[in-house]
């Protein structure tokens, strides 16, 4: 008797287990992705209050048909800034999380990110004694991956004040070595040679430059893409000729490792994934702009050799 109950119980178990591996993933909108960036922006104005910091006010705001994957993106750049407030009152850095590639990215994965923020958020309060509760989340309707990027993009500069200080050249050059590391992983996917070798340091950059530079490694990605007959997306809404900061570029970068991310899942580097950036020694403007013409070096061999011609 009680050997069939036993199988009885296994059967039991097995057709659950069964059930929940067959489940598919809820489906989350971008409406409940917002609500969540909104309680982001609650946290975060509960530290800016408690530190007594004036608040910037209104921030640009980017008219673009941006996807979820760039947004993601968005919200690993708010993680790098908690980490600088750690940083700040001596706590230890914490790696931000990173994932496998993927060509469409649900925004139910945008939400997973929102909710490890609101963890660090809650940790901070904790150890930085701050007190006070945010009220619950509301409901949002017909909101877009935009709406949640711009949201976002407020809460970066948020941080910022509470760093004292803007992003700086360090923190975008470790940005800009995920990309050249991804390349790098790319190269010897497709057992491309690599003679490359870094462009002349210029002594005197500024941000503009960087920016232009920025922006032609992204070129290079989008026509890997092309020739992949992956997706592109128009990011004219990000070029500057005036009022470049350091921002500008660390956020443009971002939105270029999210779009890489895109040709190593066409490519078949599905289970590659993106190291974590490692603490660097302080860098400079100069620095970056050397190590993104180097980057942008070696996307061209890629794209030389799926054409069959030197780039």
């Amino acid at each position: 008797m009680k050997k069939l109950m036993g199988i009885a119980v296994g059967c039991v178990l097995v057709v659950l287990v069964g059930a929940l591996v067959g489940r598919a993933a809820v489906e989350i909108s971008p409406s409940e992705v917002f609500a969540q960036a909104v309680q982001v922006e609650k946290e975060v104005e509960l530290l800016r209050q408690h530190f007594g910091i004036p608040s910037q006010g209104e921030a640009e705001v980017v008219q673009a048909d941006l996807k979820p994957r760039h947004v993601w993106q968005k919200t690993c750049e708010i993680l790098i800034k908690i980490n600088a407030l750690r940083r700040r009152y001596d706590l230890p850095r914490i790696i931000p999380n990173t994932m496998e590639p993927v060509l469409n990215l649900p925004p139910g994965l945008v939400f997973e990110q929102t909710q490890r923020i609101l963890t660090e958020l809650a940790i901070l309060k904790v150890r930085l004694d701050v007190p006070g509760r945010v009220t619950p989340p509301k409901v949002h309707v017909a909101k877009k991956p935009i709406d949640v990027f711009n949201k976002l993009h407020f809460i970066s500069g948020q941080l910022d004040l509470l760093n004292r200080q803007e992003i700086d050249p360090t923190y975008v050059f470790g940005e800009v070595m995920r990309v050249y590391e991804d390349v790098d992983a790319i190269l010897s996917w497709q057992e491309i040679p690599d003679d490359t070798f870094p462009p002349a340091k210029n002594p005197v950059v500024t941000p503009k430059e960087s920016l232009a530079a920025a922006f032609l490694l992204l070129a290079e990605i989008q026509r890997l893409q092309q020739g992949l007959g992956v997706e592109r997306t128009d990011f004219a809404a990000f070029r500057k000729v005036e009022r470049v900061a350091p921002e500008d570029v660390f956020n443009l970068v971002g939105l270029s490792l999210a779009e890489l991310q895109t040709v190593k899942a066409a490519m078949g580097l599905r289970h590659v994934i993106t190291r974590p950036a490692e603490y660097n020694e302080p860098k400079t403007p100069a620095d970056v702009l050397q190590l993104l013409g180097w980057t942008t070096r070696k996307l061209q061999l890629v794209r030389g050799a799926r054409s069959g011609e030197r780039p």
